[in-house]
């Protein structure tokens, strides 16, 4: 159901992009790895449940959505890698990061990039 959630953000700004001559890419990225893997998981199945229905239903505009999964186990430090292949793999929209020690970092880079992310945590701007 969060998946669902999440994915609707995605899609109202999805629905007024320009570039919808491919496939629309998402990157769920969260502790796929580690200690709270198991919420990672929940995430990721859960958006795959909400595009699998999207898709069903012709996708948004004929276009289908594909999720791509990142793991970025809840630690900083690989959160800025994953971040970085996002935008070095072309990805615009984000769903994650699961922990807030990881969710920071990689919103800064995603920021400096114009990806949207929708996340459940909260961020400090200064």
């Amino acid at each position: 159901m969060k998946g669902k959630a999440l994915l609707a953000g995605c899609i109202a700004l999805v629905m007024s992009s320009a570039a919808l001559a491919e496939d629309i890419k998402i990157a769920v990225v969260g502790a796929m790895s580690g200690p709270v893997a198991q919420y990672g998981d929940q995430e990721f199945t859960g958006a795959e449940q909400a595009v699998a229905d999207l898709n069903a239903k012709g996708g948004i505009k004929g276009n289908k959505l594909q999720i791509v999964k990142y793991d970025d186990a809840c630690d900083p430090k690989q959160a800025v890698a994953v971040a970085n292949k996002v935008v070095n793999d072309g990805i615009k929209y984000v769903i994650g990061h699961l922990c807030s020690s990881s969710t920071q970092p990689a919103s800064d880079i995603y920021e400096d990039e114009g990806i949207l992310m929708i996340t459940r945590q909260r961020l400090l701007r200064s």
